[in-house]
């Protein structure tokens, strides 16, 4: 026989505190439109004077009409926390007053980290009015309140978009090794971005470098503020050739040659002379037609220079026999508005960061450590090449941002995870 169809009828138990708010007026919308409309008018309509409590209510209205106002104003809610506390922090500091000048237990880091986040909502002056402290008094406070598992002096688990303790040690190894020592913390970082070692902004590392004082060894020198000279857009399209000058210790007077790719920043071929010819110029020149622009089918080329002796007479016989392709002369400030401060930069930065932290004595010393340092030039990151070496834009490689900026933003995700897991110093009310 079968049995009658049945469906069971679900009714919806609400919790009290919805009940609460709903009379007080503070119920969300999200809430309030779940609730069926014959529920609310069940209890808009319920008489209220017959429930049991209904003359304590009437006694104590003023309490609810408190948090009525309280749960309908955001800026209440926060000063109405903040003064809960007050109260409780008056409670710790006057409990555990041994312990704070004793900086036992972190009770002191959880003192000042309490107040600072009280600051925030009622103030400075106000804050420490009602904590009946003095602004000395506070001073001691966050002097005695320091995080030891943070450089920052900030709490891992409440900060934890800082860098971790690992990635810390990161930055100070890198900056440490002796190969990048010499490196701008430009250069650092892209190698460390490179290697996988981690991912953080280049501000960021900036930033900690700063607080490690990992400080660069440069000699001071003048800068100047020089406008975007001319830019090619591939590499050897523009190429530069200048001639710098460098005293060993014994005082001898040596000339380095280089030629440079404007695109890449490579130097393509350099040669240390002890005399300022035209014929070394062109000799480089020759080389650099023969191992890059043939190879490479370069259609135009333009060699900017400027107006020095060593870039005529005999210097003039490259532009004359170069074949496949032409190569234009350009001579800086006279043909064109820019300067050769491209190539001036390559000099500087092969003196000023690599042979000047060397004890060159002679001239044979001088030819060992500049193929280092056009070496260390050429195979080092360059902020300006988004983190590539010149080699590898020579050659035609490029920098995804997309893929670095993902990369960077997985690694704060997962560095957020990390450090709120880390039991730290900081705690507060």
């Amino acid at each position: 026989m079968n049995k009658p169809f049945s469906t069971a009828i679900h009714k919806t138990s609400y919790h009290p505190a919805i009940l609460v708010a709903f009379y007080l007026n503070c119920l969300p919308g999200e809430l309030h439109r779940q609730i069926p409309r014959t529920t609310k008018h069940d209890w808009q309509h319920k008489n209220l004077c017959a429930c049991f409590g209904y003359e304590w209510y009437c006694n104590n209205q003023q309490l609810f009409n408190t948090l009525q106002q309280l749960s309908a104003n955001e800026q209440l809610l926060k000063i109405n926390r903040a003064l809960l506390r007050i109260i409780a922090l008056q409670r710790f500091l006057q409990k555990y007053a041994g312990q704070v000048q004793q900086k036992v237990y972190n009770a002191a880091a959880t003192a000042a980290h309490t107040v600072k986040k009280l600051q925030q909502v009622l103030g400075s002056a106000f804050t420490l009015k009602l904590l009946q402290l003095n602004p000395y008094q506070y001073q001691q406070l966050k002097q005695k309140a320091k995080c030891g598992k943070s450089i920052l002096q900030l709490c891992v688990s409440k900060h934890p978009a800082q860098l971790s303790a690992n990635e810390v040690s990161v930055i100070k190894r890198y900056c440490e090794d002796l190969r990048f020592i010499n490196w701008p913390l430009a250069s650092v970082y892209h190698k460390c971005i490179k290697d996988e070692a981690a991912f953080f902004r280049i501000s960021t590392f900036y930033k900690y470098a700063a607080i490690l004082q990992l400080k660069r060894y440069t000699l001071p020198h003048r800068r100047k503020n020089h406008c975007t000279g001319i830019r090619a857009t591939a590499p050897l399209q523009l190429l530069h050739a200048d001639v710098t000058v460098f005293r060993s210790t014994d005082n001898i007077k040596a000339y380095i040659f280089l030629v440079q790719d404007n695109f890449s920043r490579a130097i393509l071929q350099y040669k240390v002379s002890l005399q300022c010819k035209a014929a070394t110029l062109l000799e480089l020149l020759r080389k650099v037609h023969n191992d890059y622009l043939q190879p490479a089918a370069i259609e135009n080329c333009r060699l900017m220079t400027d107006d020095g002796n060593e870039n005529f007479g005999m210097t003039q016989q490259f532009f004359k026999e170069a074949k496949n392709p032409i190569v234009q002369h350009i001579i800086a400030q006279k043909d064109v508005e820019f300067s050769n401060s491209m190539i001036e930069a390559a000099n500087k930065n092969i003196k000023y960061r690599f042979l000047y932290h060397k004890h060159i004595a002679d001239f044979k010393e001088l030819c060992k450590y500049a193929a280092l340092a056009v070496e260390d030039f050429n195979r080092r990151p360059h902020a300006v090449l988004s983190g590539l070496t010149p080699l590898e834009a020579l050659n035609g490689m490029a920098v995804d941002k997309n893929i670095l900026r993902n990369k960077i933003e997985l690694a704060k995700t997962e560095r957020i995870i990390q450090n709120r897991k880390t039991t730290c110093c900081f705690y507060s009310f």
